[in-house]
């Protein structure tokens, strides 16, 4: 991979990492898992030494299909990658409100993943609905429609009306 290319990603991942680990964390349910993922995904991206020019939702699929292959890999060795008890925090600031966080998380956990993993790209990783649509490779009335539900079912898990 060429020095330009090295210090895109190096950029990229400088400027989104917290997004990635969070998207990471969406998935996996574990914070180490959600760290190989992402440490797997950049090791790819510069063995293949090419990117893609829509770069962010190209390297959020990149983080996406590793954390599925390192559950696909921990089904098969009988392993558990999903913690038991609450899905970690992905991010460390202080929570003004931690009880409310932790009940949103909760609530999140009740969603089909499709909707749990759109909304935690759209409102924490502030991915458009189209980078959204190329990161999943399905349509975007598909993800529109994801997101809709979704936030209807935890508006309605929150016990708020719309």
């Amino acid at each position: 991979m060429n020095p330009a290319a090295i210090e895109t990603l190096r950029v990229f991942y400088v400027g989104n990492r917290q997004q990635l680990y969070t998207y990471a964390v969406s998935l996996t349910r574990q914070r180490e898992a959600a760290e190989d993922a992402i440490h797997a995904a950049f090791q790819q991206l510069l063995r293949r030494g090419e990117l893609a020019a829509d770069l962010r939702p190209y390297i959020f699929r990149c983080v996406r299909n590793a954390a599925l292959d390192a559950l696909r890999r921990a089904r098969v060795r009988g392993d558990s990658l999903f913690a038991v008890g609450p899905v970690p925090d992905p991010v460390a600031p202080a929570d003004p409100a931690p009880g409310l966080a932790r009940e949103l998380d909760g609530k999140l956990a009740q969603l089909s993943p499709d909707e749990r993993e759109t909304i935690v790209l759209k409102i924490y990783d502030e991915l458009t609905f189209q980078e959204i649509a190329d990161l999943r490779d399905v349509p975007l009335p598909t993800v529109a429609s994801w997101y809709r539900r979704g936030v209807e079912k935890l508006r309605n898990l929150m016990g708020e009306t719309p």
